[in-house]
């Protein structure tokens, strides 16, 4: 759904893709990225995300910049098409100048203050109608609250819900692994009959 979805929009709008949290979604997001020309920036803590797929030709990509999370570097801006970083999302929305996004997928921390903060981060880079997707924002039972499934996520989906700047639909079955796949847009500011 993240590659058929991102496919979708980048043949509609201008703008670049940020993921937090690299693994299966990074395939198809490197596809499009390749497909329409544009920037990506991959960012996980985890080393061997970012590592292990980079030696696997064509995974991510085979003109990726790679960046370290140095505490020496204060301010990096990107120089290929693909970037992936090995840093904390908050570290790399200080570190890294984004260029315009049109698509973003959230799949990193999954505890509600982390999500909320990586939302939050990424909504001043968003294109008007860009789309930001969150994943696991629909937990199927209440076992799926434990920090290694879905977390807290859906309560950033509750409160995006009421938020008047953004319209969201949520998938909850048969795609994004059965745990809920909220689409959030952002809505034009420009356009006074779009204004709450």
């Amino acid at each position: 759904m993240v590659g058929i979805f991102g496919d979708y929009v980048l043949s509609c709008l201008h703008g670049d893709i940020v993921e937090i949290g690299a693994g299966e979604s990074s395939i198809y997001l490197t596809f499009i990225a390749k497909k329409y020309g544009r920037r990506i920036y991959h960012c996980d803590i985890e080393y061997g995300k970012i590592i292990n797929p980079m030696s696997i030709s064509g995974y991510l990509s085979d003109d990726i910049e790679f960046l370290d999370d140095n505490p020496k570097i204060q301010e990096y801006e990107p120089s290929k098409r693909a970037f992936a970083t090995r840093m904390a999302s908050d570290d790399f929305f200080r570190k890294v100048k984004l260029t315009p996004i049109a698509f973003a997928f959230i799949d990193g921390d999954h505890n509600y203050p982390q999500v909320k903060r990586d939302f939050d981060n990424l909504v001043p880079h968003m294109v008007e109608n860009g789309f930001i997707l969150l994943h696991d924002t629909y937990p199927p039972t209440e076992e799926y609250l434990a920090d290694n499934c879905c977390g807290t996520v859906y309560q950033l989906r509750q409160e995006v819900e009421k938020d008047p700047r953004f319209d969201c639909i949520t998938l909850v079955r048969g795609t994004a692994m059965g745990v809920g796949l909220t689409i959030v847009r952002i809505r034009p500011q420009t356009e006074p009959y779009y204004k709450s």
